[in-house]
């Protein structure tokens, strides 16, 4: 089911992170360091508005959601989603509009003011249906929702950049526009209710009571993840937040996008495990889960540092290179191991209703991620902001799993982590001997040739047991 599920969402999981990842490349050659510096300060902001205002709710959604399918119970959360979604745009507008205004961009005039307030509602909502689709396994729905923002978005905000001119409101603008469109179209396919009256009170308890600790710590891991780039902007300035945005950036983007092609399925189905089996099946389902993500995340760190100096120097424009090159495989690796504690730590807490746990780790990620930043960008300047990065998610990372293995049975799939770092190893010895890339097809028979050493070495190491599997089949069926 896992493996399945995984390869139907992986054309969304694909798809939307890959175009972030070129639109971070593309704007290094369109705009300049302080309009990047605030487009990436701008969605950053809106992602703590997420956090504080929404994701408790969608966090709710997903896990219980499937409690509210028929009749008046349907009715009952359709109303309370209706109040609350209204509540959250409103206060995420006026909060956006605030942090403009007082730490981004003081001299924001009407354009980029509107544009951003487009961009945070519309990306909210994009958001959201992209969760409830999850819970309802509306594949083509969430598809729609991870793909056309980003994707159109981007290509519409490029137009804009090339007929209007570099100001940071036409790529915010570009953005909102298609988030509207992927809204509107899946309206008519989802269920939802039309009126705001009455909240249903229980439903509200229930989900403040299971979603105030995910707003706590959710607040606290953006700080982790967001810290540096706004410590980079006040002691150096939003053109070296530009600067330090395209290397950081591209690491927690490369790394989100090999997390996420096998996370979308891999929850819902640990959810339902905990629902049918209890805590014990729930949590090998975690492991099988982890597995998988692990096999994505390695070959892909690995992959990214040997390869740094020729993805930068092919792909990024002259005046990033040198930060980017210094940042990157920083970034990419704290990006991992976040992706790792995110899908595969954190997720025991949420699964046995104990998200205060969450606070925690999300305070250490939060303390050291501050501390650091500022003790290293004073002493190291913008790659110091990269290496408090990586120091905080190791630290936060051991907390969740210690947590994990010490307080409710999760286990490590050992045998599958041996094969996949042998794969690892074997990819990285292959990709030192090449020369660097002077083109882009050097790059890419590079990347194709790294994967197929990784591909080949797991199929070889996986061998007996695909064998076995093979054999048993004409037994069972007999």
């Amino acid at each position: 089911m896992l493996l399945r599920h995984t390869l139907l969402y992986m054309p969304a999981q694909l798809i939307g992170p890959l175009f972030q990842l070129i639109a971070m490349v593309v704007w290094t050659h369109v705009v300049n360091e302080h309009t990047l510096g605030i487009i990436t300060l701008v969605t950053a902001t809106h992602e703590l508005l997420q956090i504080g205002f929404l994701a408790w709710w969608s966090q709710y959604a997903l896990r219980f959601f499937g409690r509210f399918q028929n009749g008046e119970e349907a009715n009952r959360f359709h109303r309370t989603e209706n109040a609350i979604l209204l509540t959250s745009i409103v206060l995420q507008s006026a909060a956006v509009i605030a942090t403009l205004f007082f730490v981004i961009a003081p001299d924001a005039h009407t354009g980029l003011i509107v544009a951003t307030v487009a961009y945070v509602i519309t990306r909210s909502l994009n958001l959201y249906i992209g969760e409830r689709a999850r819970v309802q396994q509306q594949i083509a729905v969430y598809s729609i929702q991870q793909v056309i923002g980003p994707a159109v978005g981007f290509l519409i905000g490029l137009l804009m950049i090339k007929l209007l001119g570099q100001d940071p409101e036409w790529p915010l603008a570009g953005y909102a526009v298609a988030q509207l469109l992927a809204t509107l179209i899946v309206l008519p396919r989802i269920r939802y209710g039309r009126s705001l009256w009455p909240m249903d009170r229980e439903i509200v308890r229930h989900a403040l009571h299971y979603g105030i600790p995910l707003i706590v710590g959710g607040a606290l891991g953006w700080v982790g993840l967001n810290a540096s780039r706004f410590i980079v902007n006040d002691m150096l300035g939003v053109a070296a937040a530009g600067l330090f945005a395209v290397g950081y950036g591209l690491g927690q983007r490369a790394a989100a996008v090999a997390a996420m092609l096998v996370t979308a399925a891999a929850f819902p189905i640990a959810v339902k495990q905990m629902e049918e089996s209890g805590s014990k099946a729930a949590m090998q389902q975690l492991s099988e889960n982890s597995a998988l993500l692990i096999a994505i995340l390695a070959p892909s760190i690995v992959g990214i540092f040997m390869l740094r100096t020729d993805i930068v120097h092919l792909l990024i424009a002259g005046p990033f290179q040198q930060v980017t090159l210094a940042v990157l495989p920083l970034s990419v690796l704290a990006g991992a191991i976040r992706n790792l504690r995110a899908h595969f730590g954190d997720q025991v807490f949420l699964l046995h209703s104990r998200t205060r746990l969450m606070i925690v780790v999300a305070s250490i990620d939060a303390a050291v991620t501050i501390a650091l930043s500022f003790a290293g960008i004073w002493y190291w300047g913008i790659v110091g902001g990269a290496v408090a990065t990586v120091a905080a998610a190791s630290c936060a990372a051991i907390a969740s799993f210690a947590i994990g293995f010490t307080k409710f049975g999760l286990t490590l799939p050992l045998t599958h982590l041996v094969r996949i770092a042998i794969a690892t190893v074997a990819m990285g010895a292959v990709l030192q001997t090449l020369p660097e890339a002077s083109n882009f097809v050097a790059l890419a028979t590079h990347i194709a040739g790294g994967a197929c050493v990784y591909m080949i070495t797991l199929a070889i190491l996986y061998a007996p047991s695909i064998l076995r599997l093979l054999s048993a089949r004409p037994q069972q069926t007999g």
